[in-house]
C-alpha cells in the first residue's frame, strides 16, 4: 500500500489555509535523506511555514515534501523525506495533528512492515499518555 501521510498533509494544509491561517510542518531533522539549511534544532525538531506564500514549488507525495523555501532571505531547495514529517498545525492557534508511525515507513521510502513479536507474559501492555 502507498503511505497514507502524504494525504493528510494535503488535507491539514488545505483545511487550515481555508481558515485563514499559517500552517507549520513539525520536521524532525538528522534524517536520511532529508535536505534543509542548517537550524537550531530544539530536541531534534524545526518547524517551517508551509503557506503558499512562504513556498515555491511545494510538491506533497509519497516520498516526501519538496519546496524552494526562503532562510535569512536566500532561497533553499527543500526536501523532508515523509518518514520526518512528524505533524501538522496552524501557527495561530496550535489545531492540527501529530502523524502516527506507519508500518514499513522510513526516510528513503517504504519497506516491509517489521514483525509483531508477542509480549512475553501474552497480554497487552496499556500505558498512560497525557
Amino acid at each position: 500500500m502507498i503511505p497514507y501521510r502524504p494525504y493528510l498533509l494535503k488535507a491539514f494544509r488545505q483545511w487550515i489555509e481555508d481558515n485563514g491561517m499559517t500552517p507549520h510542518l513539525v520536521v524532525a531533522v538528522g534524517g536520511d535523506g532529508i535536505r534543509i539549511p542548517p537550524l537550531p534544532a530544539p530536541e531534534g525538531r524545526v518547524i517551517l511555514d508551509l503557506n503558499q506564500k512562504a513556498t515555491r514549488s511545494l510538491a506533497i507525495g509519497e516520498h516526501g515534501v519538496e519546496a524552494e523555501m526562503r532562510f535569512g532571505g536566500r532561497p533553499f531547495a527543500v526536501r523532508i523525506p515523509l518518514a520526518s514529517c512528524l505533524g501538522i498545525f496552524a501557527a495561530e492557534t496550535g489545531v492540527g495533528m501529530w502523524f502516527p508511525d506507519e508500518p514499513g515507513l522510513y526516510a528513503g521510502g517504504l519497506t516491509a512492515p517489521p514483525p509483531v513479536e508477542p509480549s512475553p507474559t501474552g497480554r497487552p501492555s496499556l500505558r498512560v499518555v497525557k
